[in-house]
């Protein structure tokens, strides 16, 4: 999204947020039962969760106030869904309005703005952990600025994080016993005379190459054929990106990658960590 959008639709929920505030206050009934009312609500906070928010990380949107606004058409929108009391409605409208252009548009205003399209990345972020946030937020803002081959290197690295920790919830011992058994497996394996003895996630990160992993998780079912394949040219990207070469990272490159690891990595119920 671009900077000007996001302006633009700041703009419009500040405005009908007011609108709304004020139409209420004339209100003289205890609770809110027009349905043109509610309807006008709604229609902020579908605003705010449909078309803006996926995207306020980008201009640095710290999460805390994401979060505090989240929450906000939260209350607002389960208000719109019932007859609800006047007195609520404006205490969440107000809350809504009053730090609304401190904490966002003067962020947004003096932010670059992103100037390429990196919707997966943002998407990715749902369902990141906080640890992998601290990558992903990074990569984003590289993204943003077309540093394309940093965001590639810290995107991979908050992939591979994910990996090595769905790993150790599997067990290392599973881990070194798979690739133990890769060595008579045949087939897709038949080149494969490594095996591991990791007993710590620091084993993992220190001795086990990535282009080794993809190969322990494709045997374990983690992933399949195909899969590898697809992730094995995100390491490619990674590995070109991190060293000096003359094929550049193009925002098509990107999106690709990006999809890439939302698909087969965070999107992944297999490597889900809850």
């Amino acid at each position: 999204m671009r900077k000007e959008e996001a302006l633009a639709l700041l703009n419009a929920i500040e405005d009908s947020s007011k609108k709304l505030h004020a139409e209420i206050r004339l209100v003289k009934a205890k609770n809110i039962n027009r349905k043109t009312t509610k309807d006008s609500a709604a229609k902020i906070c579908s605003i705010w969760f449909e078309q803006l928010e996926p995207s306020l990380a980008q201009f640095g949107v710290a999460d805390e106030i994401r979060k505090k606004y989240d929450d906000l058409f939260t209350s607002l929108l389960q208000l719109a869904i019932r007859n609800s009391s006047k007195v609520t409605y404006l205490k969440v409208l107000e809350g809504t309005i009053c730090d609304f252009k401190g904490d966002l548009f003067v962020t947004v205003m003096k932010s670059a703005g992103q100037t390429v399209s990196v919707t997966h990345l943002t998407k990715i972020l749902e369902s990141a952990t906080a640890e992998e946030k601290d990558y992903l937020n990074e990569a984003l803002g590289c993204a943003s600025q077309k540093f394309f081959r940093a965001s590639v290197v810290l995107g991979w690295c908050a992939a591979v994080h994910r990996i090595h920790r769905t790993v150790e919830k599997l067990g290392f011992d599973e881990f070194n016993k798979k690739s133990e058994e890769m060595k008579t497996a045949g087939g897709r394996f038949k080149r494969w005379n490594k095996s591991f003895t990791i007993q710590s996630i620091s084993d993992l990160r220190l001795t086990v190459f990535d282009n080794d992993l993809l190969w322990v998780l494709e045997y374990w079912a983690l992933i399949d054929g195909n899969q590898h394949e697809r992730l094995s040219t995100c390491f490619t990207m990674r590995s070109n990106s991190a060293h000096p070469g003359e094929a550049p990272i193009t925002e098509e490159n990107l999106a690709s990658f990006y999809s890439d690891l939302k698909a087969f990595v965070f999107d992944n119920p297999k490597f889900k960590l809850l």
